[in-house]
């Protein structure tokens, strides 16, 4: 774990993330300047297995038309909701994930999905349609 505290705080402020026995929690900032706060699970098993991420701030994220974001949805890219009700966002798939991947990397793919979620309240796309035209403008 000492490696993932020196990765994050070489590209982090130390006021943006703190680790907590099996979970982090990592304060991130939009390009529109909004704060959401996500609590990154990892466990005793990372790396070897995918850690479960959450917003916890704010505790219930709004689709465009004022509906709770869904849980289990592929078009929003969110998985099952915690126990405290905080929704579970994916960021890596099943296929996807391995050992070398870093909880850095894993705060940056949410905060990709921070970008697409705040892209789906302005347009009312989903965020694997938002992820495309992202792709096609890059």
């Amino acid at each position: 774990m000492n490696l993932e505290i020196a990765a994050m705080s070489s590209v982090f402020s130390p006021k943006q993330f703190k680790f907590y026995g099996d979970y982090m929690v990592f304060a991130a900032q939009t390009n529109s300047k909004k704060v959401y706060t996500i609590k990154v699970f990892y466990g005793s098993n990372f790396p070897n297995e995918r850690p479960r991420v959450y917003i916890t701030n704010p505790k219930v994220l709004l689709m465009r038309n004022g509906q709770p974001m869904p849980e289990l949805s592929r078009s929003m890219h969110t998985l099952n909701k915690s126990t405290d009700g905080y929704l579970q966002v994916c960021h890596y798939g099943a296929i996807d994930w391995h050992p070398g991947v870093s909880l850095y990397q894993v705060i940056v793919k949410v905060r990709v999905w921070l970008e697409m979620y705040e892209a789906h309240l302005k347009t009312g796309h989903p965020l694997a349609v938002e992820v495309k035209i992202q792709l096609l403008f890059s």
